[in-house]
């Protein structure tokens, strides 16, 4: 299984999209970069999990995972949700394109299940307000 390629479907066009916003969104991965304890400023946590890897399919040489994808938009406490629906609609978006993109005959075949969300709380003595969507996933392996 390779667990790198996999995560790459998913960071890769996450990372671009949060780039591309003006500010640039600074965006924390699993076991990469770490966000900053006590962060005072706009930034993304992406989750990646794995559950069932190498299911069975007709062709012994595909992989296959699934798993859950959780994305947490941090955002300035007292501004009101909209900044914070603004960065987790880019995630929707992305997670949406990637729905929509062709099965190809190498790379990872990704998509992802119902979107939940999104939820919003205020951490206790953190000057930032917190908005979640989640979804499961299945993702193939192609080459």
């Amino acid at each position: 299984m390779n667990y790198q390629k996999i995560r790459a479907a998913v960071e890769n066009p996450l990372l671009t999209a949060y780039g591309a916003l003006s500010p640039a969104i600074p965006v924390f991965f699993d076991n990469i970069s770490a966000s900053p304890a006590n962060a005072t400023s706009e930034h993304v946590i992406v989750n990646i999990t794995f559950g069932v890897t190498n299911e069975p399919t007709l062709d012994s040489s595909i992989d296959n995972a699934r798993g859950a994808v959780v994305v947490r938009a941090f955002t300035e406490k007292g501004q009101g949700p909209a900044r914070n629906q603004t960065l987790l609609t880019t995630a929707v978006g992305v997670l949406e394109t990637l729905n929509d993109t062709a099965k190809t005959n190498s790379g990872v075949f990704f998509r992802v299940g119902q979107i939940e969300g999104p939820s919003f709380s205020s951490i206790d003595n953190s000057p930032l307000f917190v908005g979640t969507i989640d979804t499961s996933y299945v993702a193939t392996v192609l080459s």
